[in-house]
């Protein structure tokens, strides 16, 4: 979206202008091989300089360059017959005739290629589509693993073994529209998507790898490891075609390995999908209306936004240390409603629309995927809070907290429930409220009486450190942060008390939760007593319950969960001279 003229740690924001490497050299740091096996730590600071690492990924040093890398004074690899330079843009490669004849014996004493060095590791076509193209051609769309509603006992991924199928790609591919493409709806509906893989397979060679991966997390009786390295294998290719579906699998993989716990491998995965995007430019309208299938240019417009949300949510699990999206200029259009994107795809709504819909005459109405995104948006205006004190930091919390305030006031009345017109629960505003309760937490709590119990700091999601003093009546203000605090907590964990499967919900939300447990803990520790204390107590209780359900299938809700314990029972015990049960 439109960035703000100022931040807390920028005065202004680069623009995205035709030559993208030059902005995004500020954010990126890709190591000299691009591998995705290992687990290996990412740059924090992500400042190494894009050229000379794309230097080391084998390139052969050399004096001659490409017609189009001369004029545009850029490295070239001068491999022939096009440079990779050339082929990763799209452009069209041309050399000066050579007078000496050099460049066409040093091409005939090329290194193979990465393709023909790993042909033994690649998958088979026929392998990646097996019957999922007969399928597609003799077949409706297929109606979901199991008939809904499900009895309230099989609503979890162990349904999946009532079945009695094998671990078929079919099976897979149910499980992912089942449970994961509702809080991700970035691949093309299903039946639009087994018609291309039909028709042209090849375009997702990379993709469905990824989608077969994470529709075996929910299923027990299914082994993820070798589905996951056939993912990361297909993806680890140099020579990996750059276009729309292979940000969509690096954006899937990346929330997949996030959420499993691979940290590393996931911000690696999310940032070579976010500078692929912008080399390809898909944050220009431009890019998604040149595709003449409505449904594609759709779901291409969800992939940029799906990266920029994500992108968001993991800057809130990291304190907002690294959000590149916030800073670039973008002016695609914004994702339609899920049920249009399944039927006829409307007119688009620009971020323009959105941004004035406060001043038009009426009730202006947007997707629930815009109104992720305009959250997502406010809170690129929590970076740099952690640098801030004193009034500084005060005066910044007020602004987000009106920003935030003012995203809930201006929800149509069709917006404001998280349930939809059939009583179905509408995943991606679900998703909106929830950042919305966290990121009040992360803002007020460094201002509240919700201090740091001693044994939070093993948490990575650990808030920043009160700045409230121990005197309760040393600032007034102290205890409205709180009071904010406390509600947002409450919000946040009672949103998983509603009657929908857990498995349903973007995993994402898992550090949502992890922040709630923390501030109810600190509220039983530090401030509650009698019967608020045994509610929130409840809450706290709620929120594990959350995470040990997510952990059925997350490895890092597991981790998650054995954290939270850990805190609680400190926490607990040191409240435990205070609370009276009712």
């Amino acid at each position: 979206m439109n960035n703000p003229p100022e931040k807390a740690n920028s005065s202004r924001s680069p623009r995205c202008d035709s030559n993208v490497e030059e902005t995004m050299d500020m954010f990126f740091d890709f190591n000299s091989e691009i591998s995705l096996m290992p687990q290996r730590p990412v740059d924090s600071q992500l400042a190494e300089n894009l050229h000379e690492s794309m230097s080391r990924l084998g390139a052969v040093r050399v004096s001659l360059a490409c017609i189009p890398c001369r004029d545009r004074h850029v490295k070239c690899d001068a491999k022939m017959p096009n440079c990779g330079r050339c082929v990763r843009n799209g452009k069209l490669c041309s050399y000066t005739k050579s007078r000496r004849g050099m460049r066409d014996r040093r091409a005939a004493q090329g290194k193979p290629s990465i393709k023909e060095t790993t042909k033994g590791n690649q998958i088979n076509d026929d392998d990646l589509n097996m019957n999922c193209i007969n399928s597609a051609k003799h077949a409706n769309p297929p109606q979901a693993l199991q008939a809904r509603p499900l009895p309230e006992a099989s609503l979890n991924p162990q349904y999946a073994r009532l079945s009695g199928q094998a671990a078929d790609p079919r099976r897979l591919l149910d499980l992912y529209y089942s449970f994961f493409h509702k809080a991700h709806p970035f691949v093309l509906p299903r039946h639009h998507f087994l018609s291309r893989l039909g028709k042209d397979s090849k375009l997702l060679k990379h993709l469905l790898p990824v989608i077969n991966y994470i529709g075996s997390l929910y299923a027990p009786d299914i082994s993820s490891p070798e589905l996951r390295e056939m993912a990361l294998l297909q993806l680890d290719m140099v020579d990996i075609p750059p276009n729309g579906f292979t940000v969509l699998a690096l954006l899937l993989l990346g929330i997949a390995l996030y959420c499993e716990d691979g940290f590393g491998q996931a911000r690696t995965l999310v940032d070579r999908g976010t500078y692929m995007a912008l080399e390809l430019r898909m944050n220009s309208k431009a890019f998604a209306n040149m595709e003449r299938d409505p449904v594609l240019a759709e779901s291409w417009r969800r992939t940029y936004w799906g990266l920029y949300t994500t992108s968001a949510i993991i800057a809130g699990n990291t304190r907002f240390l690294s959000f590149p999206l916030y800073y670039i200029e973008a002016d695609v259009e914004l994702p339609c409603e899920e049920y249009e994107y399944d039927r006829i795809i409307p007119r688009p709504r620009t971020v323009f629309e959105y941004e004035a819909r406060d001043i038009e005459d009426g009730e202006s109405f947007f997707s629930s995927f815009t109104y992720l995104i305009g959250i997502c948006r406010i809170s690129g205006f929590a970076i740099g809070l952690q640098n801030l004190s004193g009034d500084e930091l005060e005066l910044a919390v007020a602004n987000v907290d009106a920003m935030l305030v003012n995203w809930k006031l201006h929800l149509p009345r069709g917006k404001q429930d998280i349930f939809g017109k059939n009583q179905d629960l509408d995943e991606l505003m679900f998703q909106a409220h929830s950042m919305l309760q966290s990121m009040m937490l992360y803002i007020h709590r460094p201002l509240s009486q919700l201090y740091q119990v001693p044994t939070e700091s093993i948490s990575n999601c650990a808030s920043l450190p009160s700045t409230c003093g121990t005197n309760r009546d040393e600032n007034a203000s102290h205890w409205l942060h709180t009071r904010k605090c406390l509600e947002a907590a409450r919000t946040a964990v009672e949103l998983y008390a509603l009657p929908i499967p857990i498995f349903e919900h973007s995993p994402l939300g898992i550090h949502d939760i992890v922040l709630s447990i923390l501030a109810n803990t600190s509220a039983c520790a530090y401030v509650l007593q009698s019967t608020d204390w045994y509610h929130t107590r409840e809450r706290i209780r709620l929120g594990l319950g959350g995470l040990k359900k997510f952990g059925e299938v997350w490895a890092t809700s597991r981790q998650m969960e054995r954290e939270m314990k850990r805190i609680a029972r400190g926490a607990l015990y040191m409240s435990q001279s205070v609370a009276i049960y009712p």
